[in-house]
């Protein structure tokens, strides 16, 4: 049986979210997936800013379906090696597209008999993902020429960046991975709902520049129990930059750069004796996926802009 390596994700943040979270369970007949956990946990820290731009990203305005952005997510995922967002994703994508489809876009996209489009984005996608230091130009000129607008790259890397950041921190917080019944439940209802609780307001088109922002302004330079300057140093080392002073953090935030399955209960346990308490070490975990992120939209963009003539 899995379990949650920060105590305090799987109890929620407070007495309020413990019972939140048992009512959420037993109304739905499941345990509330630990996606939902970690969004709810310390929320005005990462959770609100992630889930407003993945519900802009994922269910806002776009050229591409609800089915094929949830393919992208899939595939996100596929290509960091996640177990638990490769099963929800694809079960999500499988009620809007052909099952049989989406089961073989994850054993090799560019055998699949996908539409050019979709081959055309999701090698540059797989690129953005997996090596955006080899991103160039030409990948961006290839996508554009293949038919795909500026802005629906755009709306695709939106959805990569945001998955490259939650694919790091199901496996770094090691979510457990609900059976086939559960994942078979779930889907409706996030095809339906999305990524955030209760109704959602979504106008025009989603500035996903914008949202990026925020999300990032929040978790690197806003408030937290752990310092500023520490967080952005987790997240530069985690974009593949210069090693944290303190081994505990820097081994953790290269792991999570390289390779976050393979975080160990170690490691983390490690950044939680450092610092003192989870929620600190909670903070610490997110700036490093969240620099991994973004050092992959911000790289996306700057290509994107290039390409483009953008000023």
């Amino acid at each position: 049986m899995n379990h949650m390596r920060l105590r305090q994700l799987e109890k929620g943040d407070g007495f309020f979210h413990a019972l939140l979270f048992r009512f959420i369970s037993m109304v739905s007949g499941m345990r509330l997936p630990d996606a939902a956990r970690i969004v709810m946990y310390h929320e005005d820290f990462y959770g609100k800013p992630m889930a407003a731009w993945t519900q802009a990203a994922m269910r806002g305005e776009s050229n591409w379906t609800v089915g094929e952005r949830e393919l992208f997510a899939a595939l996100t995922a596929k290509w960091n090696s996640c177990t638990f967002c490769i099963r929800a994703h694809s079960a999500i994508a499988s009620l809007v597209l052909d099952k049989t489809l989406v089961e073989a876009a994850l054993e090799n996209f560019r055998q699949a008999e996908l539409t050019s489009r979709l081959h055309a984005i999701l090698a540059f996608l797989e690129v953005f993902a997996k090596t955006p230091d080899e991103l160039t130009v030409e990948h961006v000129v290839t996508v554009l020429r293949s038919g795909i607008t500026q802005q629906e790259l755009e709306d695709a890397m939106a959805v990569a960046t945001l998955f490259s950041i939650t694919v790091r921190l199901a496996d770094a917080f090691n979510f457990a991975i609900p059976g086939d019944s559960d994942f078979s439940r779930a889907a409706p209802r996030m095809l339906s709902q999305g990524y955030v609780f209760g109704k959602s307001k979504l106008h025009g088109h989603p500035d996903h520049r914008a949202l990026a922002e925020v999300l990032r302004k929040r978790v690197l330079e806003g408030p937290g129990i752990t310092d500023n300057a520490l967080r952005q140093a987790m997240a530069k080392r985690a974009a593949g930059g210069p090693a944290v002073a303190e081994p505990a953090y820097d081994d953790l935030a290269l792991q999570i750069c390289q390779a976050a399955y393979n975080v160990t209960d170690e490691q983390v346990k490690k950044v939680v004796q450092k610092t003192g308490n989870e929620k600190a070490a909670f903070e610490l975990i997110v700036a490093a996926a969240v620099g991994a992120g973004l050092y992959r939209w911000q790289k996306g963009l700057s290509i994107l802009d290039e390409a483009t003539g953008a000023e």
